[in-house]
């Protein structure tokens, strides 16, 4: 087996996935991973002229409840390491034109961004792809990026608690989900890996503490019954 947390096989599973993942992700979630996009930036509590960093950002799928919170004022910068990820952002950018978004594409574990520069970071759905030394330096880069008093919020797919929903939750995952994205994609083997990267990463405990290791100020969530987890809190 490959090394999943492998950065460069990381971002050839999205390049590969980007022409169908909004639409798969959307339809195989029933809508909730909206929803949990718009709870995950909801707690991050952003105001009207702020900075905001989207780190992962995929192809943007958080910018409109961003830009709802923001006015259409302040600056988003969004960051990600996927050619194709990022050329669905600039669709997207292209529709959000009243906001002032900078995209970049860069790997958030080695980045050009200023230190404190950052009102708010948002992450969705990037945690799983990495590994518990690449989480540390993940607390540490959002750490640096922050302003004092900064606020963040992360969320990701977690593996339920309650053992007749896991066991449905993981079957789901790790068997349907890779044939429906046979069907747009024609490769039922890299949506197989989201499957295998959810029962990896498990819940964001993991992520709670190592930020809390950081000297920040850490919340932990649970949605939906444990299927997606997260965390939010500030740079004190």
């Amino acid at each position: 087996m490959p090394d999943i947390y492998n950065p460069d096989f990381v971002t050839k599973l999205f390049d590969e996935m980007s022409d169908s993942y909004d639409r798969v992700n959307y339809l195989t979630s029933f809508g909730f991973s909206q929803r949990w996009r718009r709870q995950c930036v909801n707690k991050a509590s952003i105001k009207p002229g702020m900075v905001v960093y989207d780190l992962m950002c995929g192809m943007g799928e958080c910018w409109h409840t961003i830009a709802a919170n923001l006015a259409n004022e302040g600056q988003l910068i969004a960051l990600d390491f996927s050619h194709g990820m990022l050329q669905g952002a600039e669709r997207r950018k292209r529709k959000l034109s009243n906001l002032n978004i900078a995209l970049r594409q860069q790997d958030v574990l080695s980045n050009t961004l200023a230190d404190n520069s950052a009102d708010c970071v948002i992450s969705v759905f990037g945690l799983k792809t990495f590994s518990d030394e690449q989480k540390e330096r993940f607390a540490t880069e959002i750490k640096r990026i922050l302003k004092p008093q900064g606020t963040f919020s992360l969320i990701e797919v977690s593996v339920p608690h309650y053992k007749p929903l896991r066991v449905l939750y993981m079957f789901y995952l790790k068997q349907i989900i890779p044939i429906l994205g046979k069907l747009f994609l024609g490769n039922p083997d890299n949506y197989r890996m989201l499957g295998i990267y959810t029962e990896e990463f498990g819940n964001s405990r993991r992520m709670k503490e190592i930020l809390s290791n950081e000297g920040l100020v850490v919340n932990y969530h649970e949605f939906f019954y444990g299927c997606a987890s997260g965390i939010s809190g500030t740079k004190v």
